[in-house]
C-alpha cells in the first residue's frame, strides 16, 4: 500500500470539497529518492514556493513538509515521493476562492517505477498530436491541471513510444509529456523557452547549470517543429530518467549523444 500523509497524518482521504479535487487548484512535485535521501529537495521546495506565490496559495508549512518528505524517504533504497499542495477545502461555492481556505498538503511514497530507466539502445521519441494550450500565467508551473499530458501519454502508449514531444497551439516544440527536451544541430545545443506554456523541470535546471560549468552554451529559444528534421541529438530530462538520450526521433536514427553523455557525467559527479 502507498504510504501517505495528509496534513501530517497518515491517511488516504481528502475532503470532497477540496479545491485541488474540484478545480485542480494546486501544485505538485515529484521527488526522486535514493539511499534514504530526497534528491535535489531544495530545488523542488524552491519551485513549489514560487508556484504558491504565483497562484497566491497561502501555504507556509515548508519545514513540516520537508520533515514529512524526509520521513517517507528514510530507509528506502529507491523510491518516489510525491508532494501535492492545494488551496484547501472550499469555503464558498464557485471558482473564486474565499481567501480564508486552509491549504492541504499531501505527501505520498511510491515504489520506483520499473520503467523509470528505459533501455538506452532504443529510446524512442516521437511527436504527439495533442497540443499544449498557451497561458503565460501558468507557464513553468507544475500545477495540477494535467489533462493534456494524460491524453498525450495514452496516445504514446498506443504508438509504442517511450516519450512524446508536445507542441503548443502556436506550433512551437515545448517539451515531452513528462520531461523537458534538449536538442542539438550544427549550431549547437538548444532547448525550448517556456514563457507561454510547459513545466520548468528541476533536471532541466540542473542540465543548464552543468552546461554552464562545462563552458557549453545552451540557447534557450523558441523551437519550431520543422527543426526536429535536422537535429543530430535529442535528449529528455526529468528526475526519474535523469538525462535520457533518444536513439530514434520520429523513426529517424540520431547519430550522436555526445552532449548528453558529458552533461550526465557532470551532474552525476556534482550530485553523487
Amino acid at each position: 500500500m502507498i504510504a501517505a500523509l495528509i496534513n501530517g497524518r497518515a491517511g488516504h482521504n481528502v475532503d470532497s470539497g477540496d479545491r485541488g479535487l474540484q478545480y485542480g487548484d494546486g501544485l505538485f512535485e515529484t521527488i526522486a529518492c535514493r539511499d534514504g535521501q530526497a534528491r535535489w529537495l531544495a530545488l523542488h521546495l524552491e519551485r513549489l514556493q514560487q508556484g504558491c506565490e504565483r497562484l497566491r496559495l497561502a501555504f507556509l508549512d515548508f519545514e513540516p513538509l520537508r520533515a514529512e518528505i524526509d520521513r517517507l524517504a528514510a530507509g528506502q533504497q529507491r523510491c518516489i515521493v510525491k508532494v501535492i499542495v492545494t488551496r484547501g477545502t472550499a469555503t464558498r461555492r464557485g471558482y473564486a476562492p474565499g481567501g480564508d481556505e486552509l491549504p492541504t498538503r499531501i505527501v505520498s511514497r511510491h515504489d520506483w517505477p520499473d520503467a523509470a530507466e528505459p533501455a538506452a539502445p532504443g529510446f524512442r521519441l516521437g511527436v504527439s498530436s495533442v497540443t499544449l494550450g498557451m497561458n503565460p500565467l501558468l507557464a513553468g508551473l507544475k500545477h495540477l491541471n494535467r489533462l493534456e499530458q494524460v491524453l498525450a501519454q495514452m496516445a504514446r502508449d498506443e504508438a509504442g513510444l517511450d516519450e512524446v514531444l508536445m507542441v503548443s497551439t502556436a506550433g512551437q516544440v515545448i517539451g515531452g509529456s513528462m520531461s523537458n527536451v534538449f536538442l542539438a544541430d550544427d549550431s549547437g545545443l538548444f532547448t525550448p523557452e517556456l514563457s507561454a506554456c510547459g513545466v520548468a523541470g528541476v533536471m532541466r535546471r540542473l542540465v543548464l547549470e552543468a552546461a554552464a560549468r562545462l563552458g557549453q552554451r545552451v540557447c534557450v529559444r523558441a523551437v519550431a517543429l520543422s527543426e526536429l528534421a535536422t537535429v543530430r541529438e535529442a535528449f529528455v530530462t526529468n528526475v526519474r530518467w535523469g538525462v535520457q538520450s533518444a536513439r530514434l526521433l520520429d523513426g529517424r536514427a540520431l547519430p550522436s549523444d555526445a552532449h548528453a553523455r558529458q552533461l550526465r557525467g557532470m551532474i552525476d559527479a556534482t550530485h553523487a
